[in-house]
């Protein structure tokens, strides 16, 4: 899965739009793995004994990381346009990756004849 910032992708076409996706995790001072029974996109990460920036940036890892999955499901297989949000939540951080779901595919080279299928 390729994920990126920009809102393309050198050398890619995107083929289809395939809807907005978003990964959060939490990162808190309780716990130590996923809660019991959430998953998908809304699912949380607790993150403990880490460095305050270790932490945050494990968080932002598995956000990502859920964005992905988000994107697998809706049949993307590349995300553009990605961001970060953060948010103060019950005495921890949310961290909040989203972007939009695309499928591209390599563009084909302006000096390459565009192949024709054959009866």
């Amino acid at each position: 899965m390729l994920i990126v910032t920009t809102d393309g992708v050198a050398g890619y076409e995107i083929r289809s739009v395939l809807g907005e996706v978003i990964g959060t995790a939490v990162q808190s001072g309780q716990g130590g793995a996923p809660q019991p029974g959430s998953g998908g996109s809304s699912a949380t990460f607790r993150v403990t004994g880490e460095q305050p920036a270790a932490s945050l940036a494990a968080a932002r890892r598995e956000a990502v990381d859920r964005l992905g999955e988000e994107a697998r499901r809706k049949g993307a297989n590349t995300v553009v346009g990605m961001r970060f949000d953060t948010a103060a939540v019950g005495g921890g951080l949310e961290v909040c990756a989203y972007g939009t779901a695309v499928w591209a595919e390599p563009a084909q080279r302006r000096d390459q004849p565009q192949q024709q299928a054959h009866p």
